[in-house]
């Protein structure tokens, strides 16, 4: 929590320090150090926080967090040694979210975490006041973050929490438990650390719903074909659907809503594609468990909008790019592409696609059901990188044009020379690609 004196926060961890000095903040990352926060320097694959300590002093650091064998100089700082500095971090989250008294909603899924996010702070800061994760920390140590740098003036703490392996979700339950548990969709992201596929992540991602605390288990209606998610739930269940009529919660393709089984009110979405809508009817279930009326609900709908690089709609010199580079898995590469803007007329479709990663050993037959899905969608596809091309052979089965390329200026001068006023581009791939770096050429 913030703007607690320093001492407070070393006695937590065990450490001996006298100094009142006001902690306003905490940060992993010392370029996002501002002046009185508390700089953690954890080691990583990378970069070693300890060899950024004077940059989190000249950015304004009072103190830092370091491991027990650092030998190296203070640069001004108070320095909290410890033996382990992310065990340090979540224990310090965990003791302070036992005094936190606003209701948490997490949010987990394989596709829609941000976005779900966004869509309910936004809905609830029609009547609570609303915290939420930064960008997407969602991990083991950005989720820490989050929950330290709560304000402590929040009713309402909105989280995301994340999983690349199995047991993550259960590590950061552990660290702090949601009130509000919400199961976007499921999809084969990270396949490859989890050998039954689905059924693996269906499993570990339903932990989010196994804590007592939990008393609200809000999911994807789909989940209920996977037993060892569903018997996870110690609270009331509550399913979402656009698909099917029996979830608690159903949206039809006229924008009613179903609650319990019963027309309840219609809407008019801002984002009309099917998986933004999904992601809305997971926000508008959380809002309706959160004591809000159809009407307070309708009335923040005007003020929802899509994370960047989520879908995010770029008009340059005439041409409409589809900036959805944020991340990619196939469930979510094919709706982007089912859901493209129609092109004017004349115009094109054209994608700009990159890999995904962490699929395992369907990695070449999912990329290919990829490039199927869009002979039926794109006019023109363009291809970055060798780990795509499955994508790339897939689509040249059709009587359409396909293009590979190997580095980021050769595909920048293609994008550049292909399109003409009206064409409609879609660029999306897996994080690691850094797929909007295309924007820089453009």
């Amino acid at each position: 929590m913030r703007h607690v004196p320093i001492k407070k926060i070393a006695h937590r961890l065990g450490v001996v320090c006298e100094s009142q000095l006001q902690v306003t903040g905490y940060q992993i990352d010392s370029r996002k150090i501002e002046p009185g926060e508390l700089f953690f320097a954890l080691k990583g694959k990378r970069v070693d926080g300890h060899q950024c300590l004077a940059d989190a002093r000249m950015h304004g650091a009072v103190g830092a967090v370091v491991n027990k064998g650092y030998q190296g100089p203070d640069y001004g700082l108070i320095l909290l040694p410890v033996e382990d500095v992310a065990g340090s971090l979540q224990m310090l989250a965990r003791l302070f979210m036992q005094e936190c008294r606003a209701q948490m909603i997490g949010i987990t899924g394989s596709v829609g975490k941000t976005t779900t996010k966004e869509f309910i702070a936004t809905l609830l800061e029609g009547k609570y006041k609303v915290g939420k994760t930064p960008l997407n920390y969602n991990t083991k140590l950005t989720y820490p973050i989050t929950l330290l740098n709560r304000t402590g003036e929040e009713e309402v703490l909105v989280v995301e929490m994340g999983m690349t392996e199995p047991g993550d979700i259960g590590r950061l339950v552990e660290i702090a438990a949601p009130d509000v548990g919400v199961f976007t969709k499921l999809a084969p992201a990270h396949k490859a650390n989890f050998p039954r596929g689905l059924l693996d992540i269906a499993k570990y991602k339903a932990e989010i719903f196994a804590h007592p605390r939990t008393q609200k288990c809000i999911f994807d209606h789909a989940l209920y074909q996977y037993p060892e998610a569903i018997q996870q739930m110690h609270g009331d269940r509550l399913s979402f659907s656009l698909e099917e009529r029996t979830a608690d919660f159903f949206l039809s393709s006229e924008y009613f809503v179903d609650e319990r089984g019963v027309r309840a009110y219609r809407f008019d979405p801002p984002y009309k594609q099917a998986h933004f809508l999904h992601d809305f009817l997971a926000a508008v279930s959380v809002a309706r468990q959160m004591k809000m009326s159809w009407d307070e609900i309708q009335n923040r709908i005007s003020f929802l909008k899509l994370p960047k690089m989520r879908f995010e709609e770029i008009e340059h010199n005439g041409v409409l790019f589809i900036n959805d580079a944020y991340n990619a898995n196939p469930e979510s590469m094919k709706a982007a592409l089912a859901h493209l803007p129609a092109p004017k007329e004349g115009g094109k479709r054209i994608a700009v696609l990159g890999f995904m990663v962490d699929l395992g050993s369907e990695h070449d037959q999912m990329h290919r059901e990829v490039g199927q899905f869009a002979q039926k969608h794109v006019d023109h596809l363009l291809i970055l990188g060798k780990e795509a091309s499955p994508i790339y052979e897939a689509f040249q089965e059709v009587q359409k044009p396909a293009e590979q390329y190997y580095d980021f200026n050769s595909l920048s001068e293609r994008v550049k020379s292909l399109v003409r006023p009206g064409d409609v581009v879609l660029v999306k791939a897996s994080r690691v690609v850094e797929m909007d770096k295309l924007f820089n050429y453009l």
